[in-house]
């Protein structure tokens, strides 16, 4: 069992996965009274005990807010890519009806 900051790591897997590129990119959290600027997704969840896949989706987009707090990455590349693929994949997704009909 590994850590990463303080978050303690299970097994390979989610090692591996902790170590991909797109949860170490900076990252500003809006907290009801003011904003930070984290170095990494992985850092943020340390310092705020917010699961880090919660701090992507709402980075992107996928969710308004993680645990009350608004989260947006910091201007850049990365902004541009991610932002960008969550978009194309929402407007090719031509599925009218769920999963289970």
């Amino acid at each position: 069992m590994k850590n990463i900051g303080k978050l303690r790591i299970i097994n390979e897997k989610t090692e591996n996965k902790l170590m991909n590129k797109k949860y170490h990119i900076p990252v500003i959290g809006h907290f009801s009274n003011k904003s930070i600027e984290f170095k990494s997704i992985i850092e943020a969840s340390a310092a705020t005990g917010i699961h880090y896949s919660l701090i992507f989706e709402a980075c992107i987009g996928k969710i308004f807010k993680a645990k009350n707090v608004i989260w947006e990455f910091k201007k850049g590349n990365h902004y541009i890519k991610y932002k960008a693929f969550y978009i194309n994949a929402a407007t090719s997704y031509k599925r009218s009806v769920g999963f289970n009909g």
